[in-house]
C-alpha cells in the first residue's frame, strides 16, 4: 500500500485546485471566441445559415455577437445574431437570441435568389474548462423565402 498516500495526495491536490479554478466565473472573464456551430436544418432552401464557422464576442457580460459563415449548396452564407444573457452561472449561461440569414440558393428549375430567414432561439453554454465552451440551441425559424419550423444546434467555441 506503498502507492495509498501519494494517490491520496494527488486527489486533495486536484479537488483544492478544481474548487478555486471553479471559484470564478469563465464566461465573466472571457469575451472573445472562435469556433464551429452547427444549426439544423441545413438542407437549402429551407435551412438556417447560423452553422459554420463562428465568431462570438460578449460585451458587458450580458449581451453578445455571434456571426457565423456557412456554405449553402456552392454560396458563402453569412448570419449575423444578437445574444442576451437571462442567467450567468459558474458553470453555465442561458441565453436567449434572434438573428437572420442570408444565402444564395438555385433551387432545381428556377433562378438563383436570395433568402432571408429570420431565427429565434435559446440557448445553454457550458464550460467544464475556462476557455472552451458547449453550447446547445432550440428556436425557430422563418420568413425570407423558407417556409420555417423549429431549428437546433451544437457548437462548441474557444474563447481567448
Amino acid at each position: 500500500m506503498r502507492w495509498a498516500r501519494p494517490v491520496t495526495l494527488a486527489l486533495f491536490v486536484l479537488l483544492v485546485w478544481s474548487t478555486t479554478v471553479c471559484a470564478e466565473d469563465p464566461s465573466r472573464t472571457t469575451w472573445l471566441g472562435t469556433g464551429f456551430q452547427l444549426t439544423f436544418p441545413v438542407m437549402p432552401p429551407h435551412t438556417v445559415p447560423a452553422s459554420g464557422l463562428s465568431l462570438r464576442v460578449w460585451i458587458a457580460d450580458l449581451i453578445g455577437f455571434d456571426a457565423n459563415f456557412f456554405l449553402v449548396g456552392t454560396s458563402l452564407s453569412f448570419a449575423p445574431r444578437a445574444l442576451f444573457k437571462l442567467i450567468n452561472l459558474d458553470l453555465a449561461d442561458i441565453y436567449i437570441g434572434a438573428g437572420m440569414g442570408f444565402f444564395a440558393y438555385t433551387p432545381p428549375n428556377d433562378a438563383l435568389m436570395l433568402y432571408t430567414p429570420v431565427q429565434i432561439f435559446t440557448g445553454l453554454e457550458m464550460r467544464f474548462i475556462p476557455n472552451i465552451a458547449f453550447t446547445g440551441e432550440v428556436g425557430i425559424f422563418g420568413l425570407g423565402g423558407t417556409r420555417g419550423g423549429v431549428t437546433g444546434g451544437l457548437g462548441v467555441h474557444f474563447y481567448f
